[in-house]
C-alpha cells in the first residue's frame, strides 16, 4: 500500500470568518514532479505517460510533451529546431532557494473589493523579492457584486479555492486565506505566522528532486521522483504580472491604492504522468506574447500532486522561468 509523501491538508490557524461557496468545478494546481522515461516523443499535453516496470534511468529523453501555448513559452518536441526568432533564454532563474530546497510556493486568494484583504495582499508582495518563496496571488469573483469588479479576478481561481476547501473539509471560501505548498492554510494576517510556516515547509524533505538550466535558448528541466507519489502528477504553467498598483473607486475599499505583487494571469495544465521515472521539460520562449498576456508577464512552473476525484494536492517543486 503506497503511503502519501506529505501530509494532508490542515488548518494552522482557525478561520475567522467564511462566505458560502461559490459554484465551480475544481481546478488542478501546479506540479513538477517526476514523469516516466517512456513516454513517446511529441506526447499530447495532460496525456498519461506509459510507465516501464523495472527501468531506473538517471535521465529522460527529452520532448514527452508539446505545448502550443501561444507562442511565448511552449514545450518542444525532441529533435525540434529552436524558432529563430525566439528569444534568447538565459540561465533560468535559481529552481531552488538557499540550502538546495525547492521555493516554498504562498498562494494567497484574494479581492480587490475585499476589505479585509490589503493587509494579506501587503504581507504577501514582501515575500516577492525572495529567492525562497514563490507567492501567487489568486484574485477571486465573489466580491464583485459589492459594486467594484476585480480586473484579475477569474471564476478558475474560485474554482481552485474550492477545490483546496473541498480537501480541507470547508463548508465555504472566504478572503484573505493564505495556503502553503498547497497544504496548510493561515487566515490571520500575521508575518510571524507566515514566516515560521514557510521555515517548516523548507526544512522538509523534497520529494521530487528539480535541475533547471539554459541551453540553445532553451530552457532544461529535469525532474526526478525521490518517494512514491500517489495519484500522479500535474504539471501547470503559471503565467502572472510581477507588480501592479490599482486605484479602487468603488466597493468597500474604495478610495484606497493597493499594490499588488505576483499576479496570477492563468494557469494551464502542461502535462500529467504518474511520476515513477524521471521526466525532462524542453520549454523555448517564443518571440512574441499571446495577446492575451502583457509584455511583462511572468511565467513558472509547478508541480502538484493530483488527490482522488482531481482535487490539488500538496505542491512538490516550483520552478520560477523568468
Amino acid at each position: 500500500m503506497m503511503i502519501p509523501v506529505l501530509p494532508p491538508f490542515r488548518r494552522v490557524l482557525h478561520k475567522i470568518s467564511a462566505r458560502p461557496a461559490v459554484s465551480g468545478g475544481a481546478l488542478a494546481l501546479l506540479l513538477l514532479g517526476a514523469a516516466t522515461v517512456s513516454a513517446p516523443v511529441g506526447a499530447q499535453p495532460v496525456a498519461q505517460a506509459e510507465a516501464t516496470p523495472g527501468i531506473a534511468v538517471i535521465q529522460a529523453p527529452e520532448g514527452e510533451s508539446t505545448l502550443d501555448a501561444g507562442g511565448y513559452m511552449a514545450l518542444t518536441p525532441q529533435g525540434a529546431p529552436p524558432d529563430p526568432l525566439a528569444l534568447a533564454a538565459p540561465p533560468p532563474p535559481a529552481a531552488r532557494g538557499p540550502a538546495g530546497m525547492p521555493p516554498v510556493v504562498v498562494e494567497l486568494f484574494t479581492a480587490q473589493g475585499c476589505s479585509s484583504c490589503p493587509p494579506a495582499d501587503a504581507l504577501v508582495a514582501a515575500l516577492a523579492g525572495r529567492a525562497d518563496v514563490l507567492p501567487l496571488a489568486w484574485h477571486v469573483d465573489y466580491w464583485d457584486y459589492l459594486g467594484w469588479a476585480d480586473d484579475f479576478a477569474r471564476p478558475e481561481h474560485t474554482a481552485r479555492q474550492e477545490a483546496y476547501a473541498d480537501v480541507a473539509g470547508e463548508r465555504g471560501v472566504y478572503t484573505p486565506q493564505i495556503i502553503v505548498d498547497g497544504q496548510d492554510t493561515l487566515i490571520t494576517v500575521q508575518r510571524g505566522s507566515l514566516v515560521a510556516l514557510i521555515d517548516e515547509h523548507a526544512a522538509r524533505p523534497a520529494a521530487v528532486s528539480v535541475t533547471a538550466r539554459g541551453q540553445d535558448g532553451r530552457f532544461v528541466i529535469d525532474l526526478m521522483p525521490r518517494a512514491a507519489i500517489p495519484g500522479g502528477v500535474d504539471i501547470t504553467l503559471i503565467r502572472y504580472a510581477d507588480r501592479r498598483s490599482v486605484t479602487i473607486r468603488a466597493g468597500e475599499n474604495r478610495g484606497r491604492t493597493v499594490e499588488y505583487a505576483n499576479i496570477v494571469l492563468g494557469a494551464e495544465t502542461l502535462n500529467r504522468w504518474d511520476a515513477r521515472t524521471p521526466l525532462r521539460l524542453t520549454v523555448t520562449p517564443g518571440s512574441q506574447p499571446d495577446g492575451r498576456f502583457p509584455d511583462d508577464t511572468r511565467h513558472a512552473i509547478l508541480a502538484q500532486q493530483t488527490l482522488p476525484g482531481g482535487l490539488p494536492g500538496p505542491i512538490l517543486a516550483a520552478i520560477r522561468l523568468d
